[in-house]
């Protein structure tokens, strides 16, 4: 291969390296306005198919508290007393009786039952909260993730114009003697590698853009503005308390206890006997007619009977026993996450201070320090690209480490129950 036809190659594929990202940045170019993490967190709470459908649940169940106030419905009867079989003619026969019938509950039972509707009702309310937690949370980690994306695609994308850069100056000491044309070669390969995890890293993006619009509630092909605030504030100094008094969790928890006291107190209304009142009037052909009257009550405390309204109480207060330890179980777990998102908080932004003030500018220096000799012709190209290399490496841990302190902030704040 000649040297003319080396340059001819890297020029080439320089262009075609540049038209390559062009195209990748060219299909996301966004509409002006950013898209903040509050901005996204108001839109998933309004517009999240499913936090919608829970919401249409609650107002399901918060309808059902009316019913149980109502009686039941009354029961109409007539009945024909002595009808010969020897005909099909009712009027030949000799008494009708029409009847009417109420079932009426003891003492205190419909509101018993109108109370456990109303905790039904409570805990699916309480439900929205918890899963609105965990879909706010998947919300923020699904921006940061874009974020992150987004920026290691700038990331390949600058790194194109330096191995583009080394190419020339690899192809200017190949023209003129100085070196071998593996060089050239090298920085070719390391263009070629870097397109493919370009190319890579837009389809991340294109991935985490379908996941965050879907909830968002958008379409999932729908373009996504660039991204703004990103910052999530979180107390860390009185988080494990906030997290006791207002995760959605532990108020689902208490609510659920509120649920089972109710039930329990339903069942011991039970004891009360039920009612039942009726009225009819006879009616006999040709003689007077007379009116009827029945009454009846229940009797719960029968020898026969009573054990059964025993064991169902045993069983709710083992029930309302076991919520309760229930609810003491989420405390702890919450305790730990707490815990857990602040030890990675801190670890983490001690990762970004370190590679922020340490690291990446003596990497930065070093790198600068290896080009600059290679194009004034003293420098070793094996230097040049290492250091490359490294610079590269770490940008994308700094700015994975970046993420990371967003995602700790983001899980210590789904913990807290702050979302």
């Amino acid at each position: 291969m000649s040297r003319k036809l080396v340059l001819t190659a890297c020029v080439a594929f320089t262009l075609i390296g540049r038209a390559a990202a062009a195209q990748g940045t060219g299909a996301s170019i966004h509409p002006a306005q950013p898209l903040t993490l509050s901005g996204a967190i108001a839109e998933a709470l309004e517009r999240n198919p499913e936090l919608q459908a829970l919401r249409r649940e609650h107002e399901a169940a918060r309808a059902a508290p009316l019913q149980e106030r109502y009686l039941a419905p009354p029961m109409l009867e007539t009945q024909i007393w002595g009808w010969p079989v020897t005909t099909l003619n009712p009027i030949r026969t000799d008494m009708y009786m029409f009847m009417a019938e109420q079932e009426l509950p003891g003492r205190g039972k419909r509101a018993a039952r109108t109370l456990v509707a109303e905790r039904d009702a409570d805990m699916a309310e309480r439900h929205i909260a918890v899963r609105a937690n965990q879909i706010l949370n998947d919300v923020t980690h699904a921006f940061l993730d874009l974020g992150l994306a987004r920026e290691v695609t700038t990331l390949y994308e600058r790194q194109a114009p330096v191995l583009e850069d080394m190419a020339e100056a690899a192809t200017l000491r190949y023209a003129t003697g100085q070196t071998g044309q593996h060089h050239t070669v090298t920085s070719l390969v390391e263009l070629t590698r870097l397109e493919k995890d370009r190319i890579g890293a837009v389809e991340r993006v294109q991935t985490i853009e379908a996941r965050l619009n879907t909830l968002l509630g958008r379409p999932a092909g729908q373009l996504i503005e660039p991204l703004g605030d990103i910052a999530t504030a979180v107390n860390v100094a009185n988080a494990e308390q906030l997290a006791l008094e207002r995760h959605p969790e532990l108020a689902a928890a208490r609510a659920l206890i509120r649920r089972e006291e109710a039930e329990l107190g339903r069942l011991r209304g039970d004891r009360r006997p039920d009612f039942l009142v009726g009225g009819g009037y006879m009616l006999m052909p040709g003689e007077a007619g007379a009116w009827t009257a029945r009454a009846g009550l229940t009797w719960p405390s029968a020898p026969w009977s009573r054990g059964r309204l025993t064991a169902a109480l045993d069983v709710q207060e083992k029930r309302l026993a076991a919520v309760k330890s229930r609810r003491d179980v989420t405390a702890t777990r919450l305790r730990q996450a707490v815990r857990e998102a602040t030890v990675r908080l801190a670890a983490a932004e001690r990762q970004v201070q370190l590679i922020d003030s340490t690291v990446l500018p003596q990497i930065e220096h070093a790198f600068e320090l290896a080009r600059v000799a290679y194009e004034q012709g003293e420098g070793a190209f094996g230097d040049v690209l290492e250091s490359r290399r490294l610079l590269f490496t770490m940008q994308l841990e700094r700015a994975e480490a970046r993420a990371n302190v967003g995602r700790a902030r983001a899980d210590l704040a789904a913990a807290v129950g702050s979302h």
